[in-house]
């Protein structure tokens, strides 16, 4: 009976212990995620311009969005694009990147890894891509055509729709190597080299194989999160 006790006391305490851990990010994570949320799904529900009282009008403001706002309906279509293309290939291009720099040398991998997910924390990125495809003359893109004879006068990138789309998708490509490009490099850190060791005496050959028939088995928590990272941060940065 007291060993049960006990049990039961120790449970409580690493049960309290948690909560007092995990209770600041519950918090916080409540107060300016989940109840901004919920408030706004309540006011899309109403006629609420801030100065008055919201007036509760059911679907009317959906309906309207789909049917007589067509500017709604081409942002729709160009998120969806942007999340479409996006999504795969830097959800792709994460677990390429990190499975790449897991076997760099211990003293050069956190450098590496530090210059693929610095853009995804600065904004220097896109100040990068600005300068690139400047609308005048100076920007690299239009510099390197023109001296190239490709094109006689500057393209407008950051503002002619014709490249804006695929402009976007290439730089929410490259700043997808974010939280869940660290996720992989710390399933790739943790993983049981007596794994590969075992699949080599059956008849594992290459490091394709490897990565098919034991990283990705191993790995699955991974890649469950990484994918719900990638699909959240795609669909924020397209709206």
């Amino acid at each position: 009976m007291k060993n049960k006790q006990k049990t039961v006391g120790w449970k409580f305490k690493d049960g309290l212990f948690s909560i007092c851990y995990l209770g600041p990010f519950l918090i916080f994570f409540t107060l300016f995620t989940v109840l901004p949320v919920v408030i706004s799904m309540f006011l899309s529900f109403t006629n609420y311009n801030v100065f008055e009282t919201p007036k509760f009008i059911g679907f009317q403001n959906y309906m309207e969005l789909l049917f007589s706002d067509d500017t709604f309906l081409i942002a729709l279509k160009n998120t969806l694009v942007i999340a479409l293309i996006s999504g795969p290939v830097g959800y792709l291009a994460s677990l390429l990147v990190a499975w790449f720099i897991n076997d760099l040398n211990p003293k050069i991998r956190p450098l590496m890894v530090l210059f693929f997910y610095a853009p995804s924390i600065s904004g220097g990125a896109y100040m990068i891509w600005q300068i690139m495809f400047s609308g005048d003359a100076y920007g690299y893109a239009n510099s390197i055509l023109m001296y190239l004879n490709i094109i006689d006068e500057p393209i407008q990138w950051l503002t002619d729709a014709k490249y804006m789309l695929g402009l976007v998708i290439a730089v929410q490509i490259w700043m997808s190597l974010g939280s869940g490009f660290l996720s992989f490099v710390a399933g790739l850190q943790n993983l049981d080299r007596q794994y590969y060791e075992a699949a080599a005496l059956d008849g594992v050959r290459n490091r394709f194989q490897e990565l098919w028939y034991v990283t990705l088995p191993m790995m699955a928590p991974h890649l469950m999160l990484s994918a719900v990272l990638s699909i959240t941060a795609t669909f924020t940065t397209a709206n």
